[in-house]
């Protein structure tokens, strides 16, 4: 018969394997959303896994920088920066509402830039996020090869693993 397991190092050892395995999976959550349908269940998911890993869940939201070239490429006209800046910041908190009726540990964050992308993972990169929650429009055939898949481009260079909802 072992004694071993009985020796204070032994115990020791298996409290500190018990306290790793009580530590959260993901302790810091990252969702980015543009406020879409399918934004919003990627945002269900991320705050559902959030409640039940026990994580801190943030909110991210990434408004196109303007340019001169906006009114052209589909941004901004001239003057309504402001409007949509402060549409941004309302549909954020709104989302944040949202999420706080079934977890708590929810904050947000408002990001403007020109590319979406080092947007999402410079944020990802900020929080320390150990988890990206995206959603992705599902785009295929020539739609895909227009428009390309903004989730897969993240997917490529994310600092963390990424569940992609659809």
């Amino acid at each position: 018969m072992k004694e071993s397991a009985n020796r204070p190092e032994d115990q020791t050892a298996m409290s500190v394997r018990r306290a790793a395995y009580a530590q959260p999976l993901f302790r810091r959550i990252l969702a980015p959303t543009d406020f879409s349908h399918r934004s919003e269940a990627a945002l269900d998911y991320a705050v559902n896994l959030a409640r039940r890993t026990h994580g801190q869940l943030t909110l991210l939201h990434v408004l196109p920088e303007p340019s001169a070239f906006d009114y052209t490429m589909n941004g901004y006209a001239h003057g309504e920066w402001d409007q949509a800046k402060e549409e941004a910041e309302k549909n954020l908190a709104d989302a944040v509402t949202h999420a706080k009726r079934t977890f708590l540990e929810v904050d947000s964050k408002l990001r403007i830039g020109v590319d979406l992308h080092h947007e999402i993972l410079s944020a990802a990169k900020d929080v320390s996020a150990d988890l990206l929650v995206l959603s992705t429009h599902g785009y295929k055939g020539w739609k895909h090869l227009l428009f390309g898949s903004d989730a897969e481009k993240i997917l490529l260079q994310a600092p963390c693993p990424i569940l992609i909802v659809r």
